[in-house]
């Protein structure tokens, strides 16, 4: 194989690990009917909690398109801070509600965008950012890039450095280095009138 820089390597094989297939086989059967478990689909609130097994929680059993760090973590974040008591858990009608939604998009497609997952689970703990909050982040936390730093600007663990973290990561990113709106972002920016 040839790399981009030129150099070559050989290899026996290449593994490309692109599936995703629920398999849970620790789990006891009890467990795994209460979810409804198969290769696919596990029945709870916003694939973490389920009103019918308090103190089991599951982190990260979703497929995803992008990667998995930032969400996971926001994820993590939403149950400790339940279970710590730092945020109030969901309620039973909420999660409810929410198994049964999720129950009328079995046989559809399964996979999150990496975006709306991470966005899901900050929402959950307490930690999305609120644009208006912070203007001079405003095109960062809108185009810029997913970053645990963003997630760190408000909510219990928000760092009082969080900002100029976000400014240099979206930097970084290389797409976001100004707070002016690109064209394209500017008509994004009049539909959700924020």
């Amino acid at each position: 194989m040839t790399f981009a820089d030129g150099h070559c390597e050989e290899f026996d094989g290449i593994v490309f690990g692109t599936g995703f297939a629920l398999n849970l086989p620790y789990l006891s059967e009890d467990i795994r009917a209460a979810v409804d478990l198969d290769e696919m689909h596990l029945d709870a609130d916003r694939y973490t909690f389920h009103p019918d097994l308090p103190g089991l929680a599951f982190v990260g059993m979703w497929d995803q398109s992008g990667g998995y760090f930032v969400p996971l973590e926001l994820q993590a974040r939403w149950v400790a801070y339940t279970w710590g008591g730092t945020i109030a858990p969901p309620d039973e009608t909420t999660q409810r509600a929410a198994v049964a939604a999720y129950r009328t998009r079995r046989g559809q497609p399964q996979k999150t965008r990496m975006n709306v997952a991470a966005l899901t689970f900050a929402r959950a703990a307490g930690v999305e950012p609120t644009v208006r909050h912070w203007p001079e982040l405003r095109r960062a936390l809108l185009f810029g890039p997913l970053t645990p730093s963003s997630f760190r600007l408000e909510g219990p663990d928000a760092l009082p450095d969080a900002p100029a973290r976000f400014a240099r990561d979206a930097a970084a990113f290389g797409a976001v280095t100004s707070n002016q709106f690109t064209e394209r972002e500017q008509r994004y920016w009049s539909m959700l009138n924020l």
